[in-house]
């Protein structure tokens, strides 16, 4: 395997314009805010700026997820796993509690979300355990010696963070991953299920917590005005419904003055949907992501070998099933859990580890398998003996 001078520039391109839709989106949606809020000091552009810093950040850091040998990051299999779960667990001790979940670290001025990190770690240690043992994809006792761990522990701990919205993103993509890696749907359906049936029973039996309970009524029933839950998704719903196809205008967003909480955070989709319209949506939003999908799949299916392969699978599946959750939620298909839109959501953790997993898949694409070497050709002039055309042949 070796590097060639290129990369996937089309999807280098395709992120880097991404991340400037997301600073342009964020400055529309968050200065209402921004002026009257006591930690802006009155500043309009106080989100923008902390966006373009942090996005500046990330991109030096794609650049050297980009370049980094992917073979050490291999062999760092067991320093990853340590890593994500020293995050996991600081998170559970002393996060910060914040928008009704604990799982925010707060380092001096600095605060970040540690399960964004875990997302890179379980997609490099994942590629590397399943692309070393991939027998243990074919049974259920291989699954459970195994694979399934890389989805059950991490999603538990965030669980126990009550940050349910990270949770579904790391559930979903890790089954997502397994599936792409060879195990057999049923060890997946199965499981999926039986959860979804607990659920449903809690949640009949009435003895769900009462956030998740709230927000699963108000889903089935946004028009509930005696449930708080129901606000957020009514309010969403009238954004995006105001848009129709062309939209109100760049910043003439009605439901941002005050009206749509978090319009810079999960709900900036739906803010952006009223002021571009569907065509706006489908051009500026879906068809990015969905090129992301094309190249990042391309991208696996001629990588060199199993574990690089893994790797942009994996990269690919982690930035698309936030996306597809947060637009789900957005529009009333999925309850309000808390997903941020990558790129395009306000935060440093969301754009840095989007951003990471960005250049590790631009890494993978410019990867080569080396080729073998030709076989030198057989001596055929008059002075070859038939003892050395055997030994050729032979070989």
């Amino acid at each position: 395997m070796h590097r060639t001078k290129t990369f996937d520039i089309p999807l280098f391109i395709c992120l880097l314009i991404l991340a400037g839709l997301g600073i342009i989106f964020i400055f529309s949606s968050s200065y209402p805010k921004a002026l009257i809020s006591n930690e802006t000091g009155g500043n309009a552009s106080y989100f923008v700026v902390h966006q373009i810093a942090f996005a500046a950040v990330s991109i030096v850091l794609m650049l050297g997820c980009m370049y980094i040998p992917l073979a050490a990051l291999r062999r760092m299999f067991w320093g990853l796993v340590g890593i994500a779960g020293a995050l996991l667990m600081f998170a559970l001790v002393i996060a910060r509690a914040k928008h009704g979940h604990q799982s925010y670290i707060v380092i001096g001025p600095v605060q970040f979300m540690p399960s964004e990190f875990v997302k890179i770690a379980l997609v490099l240690t994942t590629a590397t355990f399943l692309s070393q043992r991939p027998w243990l994809l074919k049974t259920w006792k291989g699954m459970w010696s195994g694979p399934f761990w890389f989805l059950l522990i991490p999603a538990g701990m965030i669980a126990l963070q009550q940050d349910l919205g990270t949770m579904l993103v790391v559930s979903a993509a890790m089954s997502t991953i397994l599936l792409i890696s060879g195990a057999k749907f049923r060890f997946i359906g199965i499981p999926l299920l039986v959860g979804l049936g607990l659920i449903g029973l809690l949640l009949a039996s009435g003895h769900a917590p009462e956030r998740v309970s709230s927000r699963v009524k108000a889903w089935m029933n946004t028009e509930d005005i005696s449930n708080p839950a129901s606000y957020h998704p009514r309010v969403s719903l009238l954004a995006v419904g105001s848009g129709g196809l062309l939209g109100m205008g760049f910043c003439q967003s009605r439901q941002k003055w005050f009206y749509m909480p978090a319009a810079q955070n999960d709900y900036i989709f739906a803010i952006t949907a009223e002021e571009w319209g569907f065509l706006g949506i489908l051009a500026l939003v879906f068809l990015p992501f969905l090129f992301i999908a094309y190249r990042g799949f391309t991208i696996a299916h001629r990588a060199p070998n199993e574990y690089t392969a893994l790797v942009a699978a994996g990269c690919t599946v982690m930035l698309l099933t936030p996306a597809i959750i947060n637009m789900a939620m957005v529009l009333n298909c999925l309850p309000s859990i808390g997903v941020n839109l990558p790129f395009i959501s306000y935060g440093g953790s969301s754009i840095t580890s989007t951003l990471m997993l960005g250049g590790l898949l631009l890494n993978v694409s410019s990867l080569r398998a080396e080729q073998p070497a030709q076989a030198a050709a057989p001596d055929t002039t008059a002075e070859a003996t038939p003892a050395r055309a055997r030994a050729y042949t032979r070989a």
